[in-house]
């Protein structure tokens, strides 16, 4: 599962431009050293070695984006989920495949649990300790730029890409559904949209910060499976057996519900449809916790994981 590098030693190295010193990356070098030892500073301010200039992270995800993009594995993923989705679409009116909007979704999510975290924590795990091993990271960190911003651009431009991949390999596909079904079920289908992408974005940056935390690209690969592992398949084996055992405890479910990202995530995508009354989703009504909750749990988990990403990549020797 390494993180595919496809791209040519010049991909490597950063982008020169006319009047762009940086690689592509055009910074502006305002900030003094008392701006970030600024008395007032807030304790995240501090831990992260000062805010994150918007800009600057902007003009560091696109330079990202445009590397990932060069390397193909977006471009993978999406045919890889276009061609899955358009089976399961395609064959919807067999006598052995799901009808209508809400099973074909059900068999999307089931798809999506497994495959997208597998493949966000694939695309994310080598991000920063990769890119120290090849060297790209340390010419980065030479510039005006810290490291905070560093590693939220990199977060950033990733996810637009893997976002990107994930609209693409089930939006296509939901075309025939569309012609199939017509629009009575094309909110619960873009509800699932929506939903696999800030999955998607939350193991992506569960990745990243494994990627800073690791000292080599083995360790970050051991991670990131392990990770996979826990939240795709034990989690919900785990938490099946304490809703049986303590029948009932709806705060209990609930935290073990937002516990995991992908729980979080069937959930959610399974809410408005008939799946919804099975397994772990029919805890959904018990645990107190609505559609919303479950959105600001996703987001959580994508704005911890860019704070841990952050603290990491400063703390790190390059």
């Amino acid at each position: 599962m390494p993180e595919s590098d496809g791209s040519s030693a010049a991909d490597d190295e950063p982008e020169t431009g006319e009047g762009v010193p940086d690689g592509g990356v055009a910074v502006d070098d305002t900030r003094t050293a008392a701006d970030g030892a600024s008395a007032t500073a807030s304790p995240l301010d501090r831990l992260v070695g000062g805010l994150p200039r918007p800009g600057i992270v902007v003009r560091l995800a696109r330079r990202e984006a445009r590397l990932t993009v060069r390397r193909g594995w977006a471009l993978g993923l999406t045919v890889l989920l276009a061609v899955f989705a358009v089976l399961l679409a395609t064959f919807s009116g067999s006598s052995v495949a799901p009808t209508g909007y809400d099973p074909v979704i059900a068999s999307y999510v089931e798809l999506a649990t497994y495959l997208v975290p597998l493949a966000a924590l694939a695309f994310g795990h080598g991000a920063i300790v990769g890119a120290a091993e090849r060297g790209r990271l340390g010419v980065l960190l030479t510039l005006p730029v810290s490291r905070a911003e560093t590693a939220l651009g990199i977060l950033v431009g990733r996810a637009a890409v893997l976002a990107s991949a994930v609209v693409l390999g089930f939006g296509v596909p939901g075309l025939l559904l569309l012609r199939e079904f017509g629009l009575a079920g094309w909110p619960t289908f873009a509800g699932f949209l929506l939903a696999t992408v800030a999955v998607a974005v939350a193991l992506l940056g569960i990745g990243v910060a494994i990627s800073a935390l690791a000292s080599t690209s083995t360790f970050a690969l051991a991670g990131a499976l392990l990770v996979w592992v826990w939240t795709a398949l034990v989690h919900d084996l785990l938490a099946l057996g304490v809703l049986s055992a303590f029948e009932g405890a709806g705060d209990l479910v609930a935290a073990m519900i937002v516990s995991n990202p992908v729980a979080t995530y069937r959930l959610l995508a399974l809410a408005p449809t008939d799946a919804a009354s099975a397994g772990l989703a029919a805890a959904l009504d018990g645990s107190g916790l609505s559609a919303g909750l479950l959105v600001v749990a996703l987001a959580a988990w994508v704005a911890l994981a860019g704070v841990v990403s952050a603290v990491a990549l400063r703390r790190k020797r390059v």
